[in-house]
C-alpha cells in the first residue's frame, strides 16, 4: 500500500465482474483467502490466495501497473453492462494472460 496505494480486501469466493472491477477504481485488489488443495498444488480452478499473493501482488506495487489497473476500475464505474463484459476482458486478458510485444513490422 505505502509503494502504490493499492490494499488487499479479503473476499469470500468470486465477485461479479462488475464488483471486483468498481474496487480497482479505490485501490482495491479483491482477494480470495481460499487456499488450493495439497493433493494437486500446481493447479486450481479459480484463483487463491497462493495466486493474488504471488502472481498480483508484486505487480500492483509497481506504479505504472497500479496506475493501469485503476484506470480500468475507473472506467468501470457507472458502466453498461456490455462495457463491464469488455473491460473484463481487457483486464483478464492482459493481466492473466500477459502482453508479448512483437518486433516485426
Amino acid at each position: 500500500q505505502s509503494r502504490t496505494g493499492f490494499r488487499l480486501r479479503p473476499v469470500c469466493g468470486l465477485l461479479s465482474a462488475r464488483d471486483f472491477l468498481n474496487a480497482l477504481a479505490f485501490r482495491t485488489f479483491c482477494s480470495t483467502q481460499y487456499i488450493r488443495h495439497g493433493g494437486n498444488p500446481f493447479y486450481t480452478p479459480e484463483p487463491d490466495v497462493c495466486h493474488e499473493l504471488i502472481g498480483h501482488v508484486p505487480l500492483l506495487a509497481d506504479p505504472h501497473f497500479a496506475e493501469f489497473t485503476q484506470k480500468v476500475g475507473l472506467a468501470s464505474l457507472g458502466a453498461p453492462d456490455e462495457a463491464i463484459v469488455r473491460l473484463a476482458n481487457i483486464y483478464w486478458f492482459t493481466v492473466e494472460f500477459g502482453l508479448v510485444k512483437n518486433m516485426q513490422p
